[in-house]
């Protein structure tokens, strides 16, 4: 039986390992011994100077047990690997070359920075607005430091004639156009696969609980509670909706952002108040973190599911790819991500989309859900499951080349 190792942050609370998890069991499913070999985050994104050093035995030690390996898969989202980008490209470099059969699915892959900020900035030097600018002209340089470990970490992968894989089109259109590379295959994220039961079971118990009668709407909420996911224009959008729409956040903070002695996190914070101003304390709750398939039952059992995302850069996201496969009605922002999700797969119906911040207009389609019908001619789609993911997986970390016929299904996809 062939052996595939997978580096992930196995044993942490986050969407890379419940995605990891997801991915193991349908690739043991066809067959093959399956090991995670888990980061120790505590490790790994430390700054301390001998917490470092111990972080770099900690890559060492998996990469003796990688070479011992048939195949290997690394999950890359930079953070994972350090907090300093010289740690985080000579950790990643390290593993990649451990083993000659690797893959490395790379999940925020973004190599192109934004130009709408920068346009701003010049806007407001020339109306003679230099602090704004300034603070205009700063945040793109922050926010480019991961996009420079991207580029950098391309390069050693070409070098390396490593395997590639991402979630959208544009993520390798982008990996094609600025290193001339070609070895990256396309898969979107899939968690839900044939084995999940959905079970209506718990959402008719927290109805009981929470007393909501027959004519509450429930919106759910799902994830980890990140200023990214739009929080804050919900509850505007909620304050807009009849009182019998009940807002349910499932989730909990993300383990990352916890703080030593801090009483409550700022965004946790900001969010009560919101709620609180809005007097919207009997229609807002925090219903916390349950396990996957529960987890799933509750996507597919809300009324409505809201991702009012802001633009991040993020190309994938576990929980719409989950609220897109089992929910019936779900709102989501105008984000790039989800432009790109849609051309992998056009097939879905049981969405509308509205402007980034436009909470009224997220309000109105919610109670007006008139959902986007498919463009005929597609019925000859590739078809994306766990299965066909957890295959490519196999596949490219055991060294294989990409398959042609895979690739050609995948590049007649119409643009949007």
């Amino acid at each position: 039986m062939k052996r595939i190792a997978i580096v992930s942050s196995f044993a942490e609370s986050c969407g890379n390992a419940y995605f990891t998890q997801i991915l193991v069991n349908s690739m043991r499913r066809l067959g093959y011994h399956v090991e995670c070999l888990g980061l120790n985050l505590l490790l790994t994104q430390s700054t301390s100077r001998a917490i470092r050093a111990r972080a770099d035995e900690h890559i060492d030690e998996i990469c003796a047990r990688l070479k011992t390996f048939d195949g290997v898969n690394i999950q890359f989202e930079s953070g994972l690997y350090g907090s300093l980008p010289g740690d985080i490209l000579r950790r990643a470099r390290k593993l990649i070359d451990a083993n000659p059969n690797t893959s490395i699915t790379l999940h925020s892959p973004r190599l192109l920075s934004e130009t709408a900020t920068q346009r701003e900035a010049i806007k407001m030097a020339l109306r003679l607005s230099f602090k704004r600018a300034l603070q205009l002209y700063v945040e793109p340089l922050r926010q480019n430091i991961p996009m420079r470990i991207n580029h950098r970490l391309i390069r050693y992968l070409k070098q390396r004639n490593i395997n590639i894989i991402v979630h959208t089109l544009r993520a390798r259109e982008q990996i094609e156009m600025y290193h001339n590379y070609r070895n990256v295959a396309v898969h979107p994220l899939k968690i839900v696969d044939d084995y999940t039961d959905i079970k209506p079971d718990l959402m008719d118990a927290i109805r009981r609980k929470y007393r909501f009668g027959k004519d509450v709407k429930i919106i759910g909420m799902f994830g980890f509670i990140n200023e990214y996911k739009g929080h804050t224009l919900a509850i505007k959008a909620l304050a807009c909706l009849p009182r019998n729409y009940k807002l349910l956040l499932f989730g909990r903070q993300h383990p990352q952002t916890i703080r030593k002695n801090e009483p409550v996190s700022h965004y946790t914070h900001l969010l009560q108040a919101k709620i609180e101003e809005a007097k919207l304390e009997d229609r807002v709750f925090f219903m916390g973190e349950y396990e996957h398939e529960a987890f799933v039952s509750l996507v597919a059992a809300v009324d409505v599911v809201w991702l009012p995302y802001v633009e991040n850069g993020q190309d994938g996201s576990g929980i719409a790819s989950i609220a897109f496969d089992v929910s019936e009605c779900v709102l989501c922002s105008s984000s790039f991500a989800f432009d790109e999700m849609f051309r992998l797969l056009p097939h879905y119906d049981n969405y509308m989309r509205f402007d980034i911040g436009n909470y009224m207009e997220l309000a109105s389609k919610t109670c007006n859900f008139l959902p986007i019908t498919p463009a005929a001619g597609r019925s000859a789609q590739p078809v994306f499951s766990t299965d066909s993911q957890a295959e490519l997986y196999v596949r490219l970390s055991l060294g294989e080349p990409l398959h042609e016929t895979m690739a050609c299904e995948v590049d007649a996809l119409p643009a949007t």
